[in-house]
Parts: C-alpha cells; sequence; structure tokens
C-alpha cells in the first residue's frame, strides 16, 4: 500500500508532530497510523487504520493554526484515503 501519498505522509508526520503536536495532540497517532500504513504490504488492515484517520483528523479538518507541511500531510493522506476506498 505504499503509495506516494503514504509515503510523503510517512516523512512529513513527525516533523508535524513534533511542531504542532503541543496544540495538537492527535497528532502523535496520526504519526502511528501514518507508520502503520507506510509499513503495510498488504491491504488487509489498511481500511480500518483510514477509518481511524478519519476519526482522530475529523475527516482530515485542517485547524486554523498550521503550517504549509501540516496541510501537505492531511491533504496526502486524504488522498491516499480516497484512492484505497476507489480500489476496495
Amino acid at each position: 500500500m505504499a503509495n506516494r501519498n503514504i509515503e510523503k505522509a510517512a516523512q512529513l508526520a513527525p516533523i508535524v508532530e513534533r511542531v504542532h503536536g503541543g496544540h495538537h495532540p492527535e497528532l502523535t497517532r496520526v504519526r502511528e497510523i501514518t507508520q502503520a500504513l507506510h509499513q503495510a504490504d498488504n491491504a488487509t488492515n489498511t481500511p480500518a487504520l483510514f477509518q481511524e484517520l478519519r476519526a482522530v483528523t475529523d475527516n482530515y479538518a485542517i485547524p486554523n493554526d498550521v503550517c504549509e507541511a501540516f496541510e501537505a500531510t492531511y491533504h496526502a493522506l486524504e488522498r491516499a484515503d480516497k484512492q484505497q476506498q476507489a480500489a476496495a
């Protein structure tokens, strides 16, 4: 399941967590889920991971107080989620 969107999000998630984690504690779980998706070599658990990701991120809602990397992470995850749903 390692696609470009997941790869991008996996690179950005730890940085975004470090910068914004104090105000957005959900980013720890976003990073963990993103890493799990990046490491998943089959699609068996990815629907559940994306479902949790939608819940944790409030359907990828971008807060007002964040940087472009935060936005890019959520956009990449949302695109990957849509790809996964289309493939299912």
